[in-house]
């Protein structure tokens, strides 16, 4: 299926890679593959004390339903992912990425995101640590931006709604072995129900698609945060 309104990304290919198999051998083989080398990376810090991820309720959906017709849309934003350039610097990465895709911090580092993110001066050395998805939010003010809300996993309607907004969405996911990292999600197939995201890691394809059940949670990682809305 061709998507409708297909904007291939730069660097990705036409085609998104397809979706895990329903076969579940070869389901966890591609899972697998789509996230070689990140399973013990932790750069995503873990929610602030206090607070539960399990126990954040999804996002509500706007008050205007989709019309039925949306049921078989695909959109695939025209969205560039950066490469981090330090090892726990997967939330930096991802956020200047979206912020760049909308127009902000096209001379902004990778640092400079990360010194915004903690109070210090914009040349100053930031430390190689792990981040928050309210860190991100912190540096989008920075640059201007409408920082959005963070929540726990999007109904794919609130996806679907989202990026057709205009807006890629930030997901923080949570190994099974232990760590985060944060990853981009800028289209979907309603047809198929599948989710387009984009991954900082080096070693890691950087734009991939996956059943939206699969990436909501797998033998893996799960998906336990979300930042969305910005502008």
């Amino acid at each position: 299926m061709v998507p409708r309104k297909h904007r291939a990304p730069v660097g990705a290919p036409v085609t998104p890679a397809a979706p895990p198999d329903s076969a579940p051998t070869r389901g966890r083989r591609r899972l697998t593959v789509a996230l070689s080398g990140i399973a013990a990376v932790a750069c995503l810090a873990a929610p602030l004390s206090g607070t539960s991820v399990a126990a954040t309720p999804p996002a509500p959906a706007p008050a205007a339903q989709a019309a039925p017709s949306d049921v078989t849309a695909s959109t695939q934003l025209a969205f560039t992912e950066l490469v981090q350039s330090q090892n726990q610097w997967c939330w930096a990465a991802t956020g200047l990425s979206i912020a760049r895709y909308l127009g902000r911090g096209q001379n902004t580092s990778q640092n400079t995101f990360c010194a915004y993110a903690r109070g210090l001066p914009p040349t100053s050395a930031c430390p190689n640590q792990p981040g928050y998805l309210t860190d991100v939010q912190r540096s989008w003010s920075k640059l201007g931006m409408d920082p959005g809300r963070t929540t726990g996993t999007l109904p794919f309607q609130t996806v679907q709604q989202t990026i057709d907004a205009n807006s890629p969405v930030e997901t923080g996911i949570y190994w099974t072995s232990g760590g985060g990292h944060a990853q981009v999600l800028y289209g979907y197939d309603a047809s198929r129900q599948t989710l387009m995201y984009a991954d900082p890691w080096p070693s890691s394809p950087r734009y991939a698609e996956m059943n939206y059940n699969t990436y909501r949670s797998n033998s893996q990682f799960r998906w336990a945060e979300s930042l969305y809305g910005e502008k």
